[in-house]
């Protein structure tokens, strides 16, 4: 199990550092890299709670969708989680 979990996180590493390096790069060739990177961070941390608000919209849907007809209502389903 330990041996899964280090390739894991080995693949998840390489995966990321393909993405961030060229993040980095631009960040670094910036005529203000400590603008550039809390800008990218602003960036990031927006578009991550973007993609869980759209997540939660979905799981709230599929609550609706498919719980109410059992009595409760989604908004005491969610409340219940």
């Amino acid at each position: 199990m330990k041996r899964f979990q280090q390739e894991s996180t080995q693949v998840l590493d390489t995966q990321l550092e393909r993405v961030v390096e060229p993040l980095a790069s631009y960040i670094s060739a910036a005529s203000r890299p400590r603008a550039a990177l809390l800008s990218a961070l602003a960036v990031l941390s927006r578009v991550v709670e973007e993609t869980n608000t759209a997540a939660d919209a979905h799981v709230a849907a599929l609550l609706d969708n498919r719980w109410c007809g059992a009595g409760r209502s989604a908004t005491q389903l969610r409340s219940a989680i």
